[in-house]
């Protein structure tokens, strides 16, 4: 587990406990965009897995994204400390109203900067559904640039989708 606690504006961006399960579950499932969009049907026992993973492991992290005291998105990854070291977000969701919304701007431009300034992280990789184009739209435009294409990765509805993988690098500032 990789503690991040981020707080920027009204925006805080931390690590998920034990107790936020539920919240997320249910959050998730009021979000019907993701379900519809990319096959995301998390069950409670598929979300405990989950945060039992990145729990266990060093260099996972689970983020919660609160506006105030309300829950408006996720972030979950790896950090891999190696030369150079790199972030992998593997999962980024964002309340389909605030995705086209500067505030989601913010919030990866936020969490790159903290991890560049506080461990010298400079390679970041996202993953996104090719066939989500807003998610892909939204890593564009933050600087990411796709490296590689993986065909056939996910399964949806029965109908096979490939996956992005994007990269930006953070130079010396």
């Amino acid at each position: 587990m990789f503690n991040i606690d981020i707080r920027f504006d009204e925006v805080s961006i931390v690590s998920v406990e034990k107790e936020d399960i539920f919240e997320i579950q249910n959050w998730i499932n009021k979000q019907e965009g993701f379900n519809k969009k990319d096959g995301l049907n998390y069950g409670i026992v598929d979300f405990h897995e989950r945060y039992l993973e990145y729990y266990i492991s060093e260099g996972e992290y689970f983020l919660k994204v609160l506006c105030g005291s309300r829950l408006i998105g996720i972030i979950k990854g790896r950090i891999e400390f190696k030369n150079p070291n790199e972030v992998w977000i593997m999962c980024y969701l964002i309340e389909n109203k605030l995705q086209n919304d500067k505030i989601s701007t913010s919030i990866i431009n936020e969490f790159l900067k903290h991890l560049y300034e506080n461990y010298s992280i400079c390679n970041f990789y996202a993953l996104s559904s090719s066939n989500n184009q807003e998610m892909l739209k939204l890593w564009k435009n933050n600087g990411f640039d796709i490296i590689r294409v993986t065909s056939n990765f996910l399964e949806v509805n029965s109908e096979d989708k490939d996956i992005l993988i994007l990269k930006k690098i953070i130079q010396d500032q």
